[in-house]
This record gives C-alpha cells, sequence and structure tokens, in this order.
C-alpha cells in the first residue's frame, strides 16, 4: 500500500513559488491567504496615506503600495507577522519620503478632511453650514500643526494606528508620539476655541 504524501499549497503573488524547493524554507511562507487578507485590509489605508504624502499622487501612491506588498512577500514570514501592518505603513512612508527626495521637492503631509464624509446628508442646511464652517477652521488649524504632529494624528485618528504602531512608523518612541499628538489636539482646540 502506498502512502501519499499530500503537498500544502500556498497562494503566493506571481513570480514566488507557492511550494518552497526544501523543509527550511517553509517557515518564511505566510499561511494561505494571509498576505491577500492583509492587501484586502489595508490597501486603500495605505494608497491614502502615501497618497497625502506625495501631494494627491495617487498612481504613485498605489505603485508604492505595490511594492511594498512585494517587499512583504520577500520578508520570513514568522518574523514579520506580529508587526505587518507598522512594518507596511513604515516601508511605505520610508518610499514616499525618498521618492519626494529624488524627485527635489518635498510636498506638505495634505490635511484636508473629508467635509463630505462628515457631515449628516439630512441636516438641515443652517447647521450644515455651520458645520462646514467649523470644519473649514480645523483645517485651518491642522495646516499650522508642525509636519509631525500632523504624521501623528492622521495616523492615530484616520488610520487607527496605536501608539506602538505610530512609534514604529515614524521611529519615533512611544513616549514622544504621545506628547506629539497631545500638542496636537491641545494646540487644535486652542485655535478652534479661539476663533
Amino acid at each position: 500500500m502506498h502512502s501519499t504524501k499530500s503537498v500544502q499549497s500556498h497562494e503566493a503573488p506571481p513570480g514566488l513559488s507557492p511550494n518552497p524547493p526544501d523543509k527550511a524554507d517553509d517557515a518564511i511562507v505566510p499561511p494561505s491567504g494571509w498576505i491577500a487578507e492583509l492587501f484586502a485590509r489595508l490597501e486603500v489605508p495605505l494608497v491614502g496615506f502615501v497618497r497625502r504624502r506625495l501631494g494627491g499622487d495617487i498612481e504613485g501612491a498605489r505603485d508604492i503600495v505595490q511594492e511594498a506588498f512585494v517587499k512583504l512577500c520577500q520578508e520570513s514570514w514568522p518574523s514579520i507577522e506580529p508587526h505587518a501592518t507598522a512594518w507596511l505603513y513604515r516601508v511605505c512612508r520610508n518610499r514616499a519620503i525618498d521618492l519626494s527626495r529624488r524627485e527635489g521637492h518635498m510636498t506638505a503631509i495634505h490635511t484636508q478632511l473629508d467635509v463630505a464624509g462628515l457631515r449628516d446628508q439630512n441636516e438641515l442646511p443652517d447647521a450644515s453650514l455651520q458645520q462646514s464652517e467649523q470644519l473649514a477652521q480645523l483645517q485651518a488649524a491642522v495646516i499650522r500643526l508642525t509636519e509631525q504632529q500632523q504624521e501623528v494624528l492622521r495616523l492615530r485618528l484616520h488610520d487607527g494606528l496605536s501608539y506602538r504602531q505610530i512609534a514604529e512608523v515614524t521611529g519615533l518612541t512611544m513616549t514622544n508620539v504621545g506628547y506629539h499628538l497631545h500638542q496636537a489636539i491641545t494646540q487644535l482646540r486652542k485655535r478652534v476655541e479661539g476663533s
């Protein structure tokens, strides 16, 4: 009686072998679907994050995010899996900074808030106008923050990253992340209340 050893197939991006040639390489192959799930969950937020860094260049942002996922496929899965989200944000951030420097212009992080997304479509016109004015004041106040304050504020509030993840992305300590967030929120509160 022959015993047939089943070969477990792993989904892999094009160009990467789904079945590693030897047992030693098996430890670096992620479980089937892990990268696809990560891509489905993080592609849109990462493209938005990079797009802001590139001054609105969505195609450039998509290219950078795709490069980051290709790079992720080349990393050792067990070592990257616990902090994959922060790792991807950091890789995308660094690549966007490099690209901006190489092209000879550093763009400020775009701080436009999604006004349409924050409005209740059933509001009365006066309430909608008042909310738009408040959002315009908030946008003006955000623009006055330092670039580092804007970045940690957006990573926390827009992208939903934890202090630890923000620290991994930016290279700051968790204490510094907390400090910059506190300073940003304090300044925003003062500027909006003072208006």
